[in-house]
């Protein structure tokens, strides 16, 4: 495969928010390294989740055939959520496939016996939250919404759940937990849980995915998360955050632990062993616990400059430690702005100069960029509970006044930072949306089925800065029936490559390249690369895979773009078809008026 190494990562759907997120940390750090990435999406291997369609998805599986030593010098696989619609069984002997191949494994967010790999400690972060539930909001009736024993991952955040709630003697009724799978496909098992516990104060749901169908059937029974019932999550997605109301979550950095991970792979392509490593979780208070929504919940220990390294780690839970001087200027910045706040409010100063400098001490703070380290919801929420800490400091109306418009102005200062980030996000989607509908049509302006019309798939990817693309095609489509083996050609056919901005349509004799060959023939380009591999069906009928750029467009549009060019490779087979066929009769023709002139 020359020198540079190729790594491959197996993962759910290439839309799905975690694994993105796991991508995004892998190819950040291999961004150190010469190493191409390839993104293998096999969506949810052996379903036994019957009650969940498959829709055809089980073609993603294929994509596994296309794994050989030859082509990949290091594999990650993110086992536990490619394998949480199946049983352990069959996820070992999925891995065992693939590890039978002879290519070194690391497990992303995984753990299984003989792999070596990255997990979270699931445990820290369940069990502040249950801690607070207790200590500070007085619950105690506690359910927990989890999913099979054997993903592990769910039985760690299952076993943290027990130990709580034994350390703090409380009953586990018999109905108050309820299995589930780990997707949001699981309305049903939230109105059981609900039915079942009409006295429940607070539920741990086993991830975001559920949280968000439990709020759903929450709403149908017109109770409110955070007034009616405490509702956590885990994973901190970015769905959950956006949630009303926004959801109190356990952060398991999925970003940061594929740059573990990578590290990881780093040191088996250098030779090394390598075994199990740990990340920590941190528990994210947002308002389904109530505690942003009920005004009269307010902290004085957020105006104890004792406790200020505790309430920074709390909101700006992204950031893990001091290891360069940047991050400690945050963590300085943060202790000045709050002491000048809490000496405000003990000093009762409410001078022009005394709120021009507290200001300023804002300004300061914002342009260390502490607010990569939290979100939008978490920080407005401190921000407003300080505030009503410090109004409830004073009982003069006056002062109450002069209090609330220094910190309401302070506090639309922030607004308007956040929503301008959220302006020029929706902005670069309403634009990707434009792009798409324009690339479709572009996509079909063709009428013949020759090599000619494979191009419209790669020439369209230009619109998102693609700059590599290989449309790879079998010689005859494939008909794969779900729960059959697919056995992959040997070869398959080149039809068209884009290659550094490039698009070559292949000469037909030029096209056959071997399946041991798909990331590294002479038509792929010299330059490092991150791509992902897609296959093109229709229902149970194959008809290649396309291997392109990855990049922001192909995380929130991948799937889409995939199931428009599959739709290309069909309309060109059947004008294929329609040619081959309209030259046979006009073959037929020309014999019939050869034979009346005789």
């Amino acid at each position: 495969m020359g020198d540079r190494k190729t790594v491959g990562f197996i993962m759910s759907g290439i839309m799905d928010e975690f694994p993105e997120q796991l991508a995004r940390g892998i190819i950040g750090e291999a961004e150190k390294d010469d190493v191409n990435i390839v993104v293998i999406p096999v969506k949810y291997i052996n379903r036994e989740m019957k009650n969940i369609p498959d829709l055809y998805e089980f073609q993603y599986q294929t994509n596994i055939e296309t794994i050989t030593s030859t082509n990949f010098d290091a594999l990650i696989v993110a086992a536990d959520i490619i394998g949480c619609l199946t049983t352990e069984k069959n996820l070992k002997i999925f891995m065992d496939g693939i590890k039978a191949r002879g290519i070194p494994i690391v497990l992303a967010a995984s753990k299984m016996d003989d792999y070596p790999g990255v997990v979270f400690d699931n445990k820290a972060g369940i069990i502040e939250g249950i801690e607070y539930l207790v200590e500070e909001l007085n619950v105690r009736k506690i359910g927990m919404l989890k999913s099979h024993d054997h993903n592990n991952d769910v039985a760690e955040r299952y076993e943290a759940f027990k130990e709580m709630m034994d350390y703090y003697k409380l009953e586990i009724g018999k109905n108050s937990v309820i299995k589930t799978n780990l997707s949001a496909d699981c309305r049903d098992d939230c109105e059981r849980f609900l039915d079942l516990n009409p006295d429940i104060e607070a539920v741990f749901c086993v991830n975001d995915d559920v949280a968000r169908t439990f709020y759903a059937a929450m709403k149908d029974r017109g109770l409110v998360p955070g007034r009616d019932i405490k509702v956590m999550g885990f994973d901190n997605s970015i769905s959950g955050s956006m949630m009303t109301p926004s959801l109190t979550t356990v952060d398991a950095s999925a970003k940061n632990l594929g740059k573990r991970v990578f590290t990881m792979v780093r040191m088996i392509l250098d030779g090394w062993s390598v075994g199990q490593t740990t990340i920590p979780t941190r528990f994210i208070l947002r308002d389904s616990f109530g505690s942003f929504l009920d005004r009269k919940n307010t902290d004085d220990a957020m105006l104890d400059k004792n406790k200020l390294d505790k309430y920074f780690h709390r909101v700006f839970f992204k950031f893990e430690n001091i290891s360069k001087q940047e991050d400690f200027e945050i963590l300085i910045m943060y202790k000045a702005l709050m002491n000048t706040i809490i000496d405000y409010v003990n000093d009762k100063d409410f001078s022009a100069e005394r709120v021009a400098f507290l200001k300023t001490k804002m300004d300061d703070f914002f342009k260390t960029g502490a607010l990569e380290y939290s979100d939008p919801d978490v920080l407005l929420a401190y921000v407003d509970r300080v505030k009503n800490a410090i109004m409830n400091r004073f009982t003069s109306y006056e002062r109450q006044c002069q209090a609330y418009e220094t910190f309401s102005t302070l506090l639309e200062k922030m607004v308007r930072t956040l929503r301008n980030e959220v302006v020029e996000y929706k902005s670069s989607m309403n634009e990707s949306i434009y792009t798409l509908k324009n690339m479709v049509e572009e996509t079909l302006n063709f009428n013949h089925g020759g090599d000619e019309s494979y191009a419209s798939i790669v020439t369209n990817l230009e619109m998102f800065d693609v700059k590599n693309a290989y449309v790879y095609i079998y010689d005859t489509p494939v008909i794969h029936k779900e729960g059959e083996k697919f056995i992959p050609p040997e070869r398959v056919r080149l039809k068209v490559a884009m290659t550094d901005g490039i698009v070559k349509v292949i000469p037909s004799k030029d096209q056959w390249i071997e399946i041991d060959h798909l990331y590294d023939n002479k038509y792929i380009t010299s330059e490092k690369y991150n791509m992902v591999q897609m296959p093109l069906y229709f229902n149970e009928c194959l008809y290649g895979f396309v291997l392109y750029d990855l990049n922001d467009v192909s995380f929130r549009s991948g799937e889409f773009l995939a199931n428009q060019y599959a739709t290309v490779a069909r309309l060109i087979d059947i004008l294929s078809q329609n040619d081959r066929l309209k030259k046979g009769q006009t073959g037929q023709l020309i014999n019939q008026q050869d034979k009346s002139t005789r």
